[in-house]
């Protein structure tokens, strides 16, 4: 099943070139060129004023300059591996065989189009209540009760595809340039959770589930960027993310059977008003309508602020170095783990913390990382009409990124986290 989704997945990606392509169709009779001069491949290519940020926030694709003809519009390609889909110091597909990204975007009239895709490769699976795109709940051994003691959840996620599209605008005031924009996020997921209770008396010791947990997600976000090219080669920015939609396929009440079944059963949450009827005994006329706190998902409607530095440095005429330096505050749209509970008060809302942790407002996480685009083929049309023929550039990057998390890190990420990857980029 996974080579056959892997495959349907390559084939949009081949199909998706194909079109964009076809919808290019500015110059005709194209000729393949290697890259000789600086002029002709690295400064029309990888200059770092005007840029493109996709949906994903973490990766940058750049406009081709003016020719001397005017573009129609400009497209921007990639499609690519990585170890781990790393969102805002997230990973959304931990002990997973790593995903595929693909991006596409088109450019006029200062406004920008975008599409972006992840593909998780392999089965993901995290110490948690749920793998959410805020972080996921609490982790394990949070405290006890007297039949089946400490708790160990672990969320299994078999199928994981992301969706983002996205629309900005982008305008110079002289030495600052502002972007304004916002993005969807479409998330499809297939997850359960299983818990382990070691300490349990028998029968109940052992493992139950699957218990239900947090699947599909959409969110909507807008952002504004400030940003300067001032400095040769270095572009500092600062943006404001924030969300104004969060929804899911949440719970509020979880109850799965022993494996293998032994007729016992394990629940949380917040039954409903029949379980507390057939479970409880207790009458219709007294139970009480299901609490809706107990919940996964970090439901805020939070903002997020992220600063960041990019550098781009031409060596020779064949590859650039491109690093960059992120730090980001969150208010309440990262999520910390429930490490401990308070003995002393036993407050029925710490549990549901477990479930989902807390909000973060505070400092979140530094970033840095590192892009090698190395330049391979510039196919250049010609065109006999108003606009710039095709000129399509055609680069290999590898490129790694690391992670120190400044808050406590949720279940499915580690306090120093590393990945990387590479991708063919596109541009024309």
């Amino acid at each position: 099943m996974l080579n056959k989704n892997v495959a349907r997945y390559l084939a949009f990606v081949v199909t998706s070139f194909c079109l964009v392509n076809l919808c290019r169709g500015q110059g005709v009779g194209p000729a393949v060129e290697i890259p000789t001069t600086r002029d002709a491949l690295t400064d029309a290519l990888w200059t770092v004023d005007n840029n493109i940020t996709v949906a994903t926030e973490f990766k940058s694709a750049k406009n081709v300059v003016e020719q001397e003809k005017p573009a129609f519009w400009n497209w921007y390609s990639e499609f690519g591996y990585e170890s781990e889909y790393n969102f805002r110091g997230t990973n959304l597909t931990p002990n997973a065989d790593g995903a595929l990204f693909l991006d596409m975007e088109v450019s006029k009239w200062g406004f920008t189009l975008g599409f972006y895709d992840v593909y998780q490769l392999g089965t993901a699976h995290a110490p948690s209540f749920s793998i959410g795109e805020g972080g996921g709940g609490g982790t394990g051994s949070l405290g006890h009760s007297e039949v089946l003691g400490r708790f160990f959840p672990e969320t299994v996620q078999t199928f994981f595809n992301e969706i983002d599209v996205f629309l900005q605008y982008h305008h110079n005031f002289g030495p600052v340039e502002l972007t304004v924009g916002d993005i969807w996020f479409l998330i499809d997921r297939d997850a359960q959770t299983f818990i382990r209770f070691p300490d349990g008396i028998p029968p109940f010791r052992g493992v139950y589930g699957p218990f239900p947990t947090v699947q599909n997600e959409q969110f909507n976000r807008i952002y504004v960027r400030l940003a300067t090219s001032v400095i040769p080669h270095i572009q500092p920015q600062i943006t404001y993310y924030q969300t104004l939609l969060s929804e899911g396929e949440d719970h509020f009440f979880y109850r799965a059977d022993h494996i293998p079944p032994n007729d016992t059963f394990v629940f949380y949450g917040s039954p409903g008003r029949k379980f507390q009827e057939e479970f409880f005994g207790i009458p219709p006329q007294f139970t009480r309508p299901q609490n809706g706190n107990y919940h996964e998902r970090n439901d805020e409607l939070g903002g997020y602020l992220e600063g960041r530095i990019r550098g781009n440095f031409p060596v020779g005429e064949w590859f650039d170095i491109n690093p960059f330096w992120v730090i980001a505050y969150s208010y309440h749209d990262r999520t910390e783990p429930v490490t401990h509970l308070d003995e002393n008060i036993r407050d029925p809302g710490d549990f549901k913390d477990t479930l989902r942790g807390r909000s973060l407002v505070g400092w979140s996480h530094t970033q840095v990382g590192l892009e090698l685009p190395i330049h391979l083929l510039h196919f250049k049309g010609s065109s006999s009409a108003d606009w710039a023929p095709a000129d399509v550039r055609v680069n290999l990057v590898p490129f790694g990124d690391y992670v120190y998390h400044i808050s406590t890190p949720t279940a499915s990420t580690d306090r120093n986290e590393w990945w990387g990857g590479a991708k063919f980029a596109v541009t024309f």
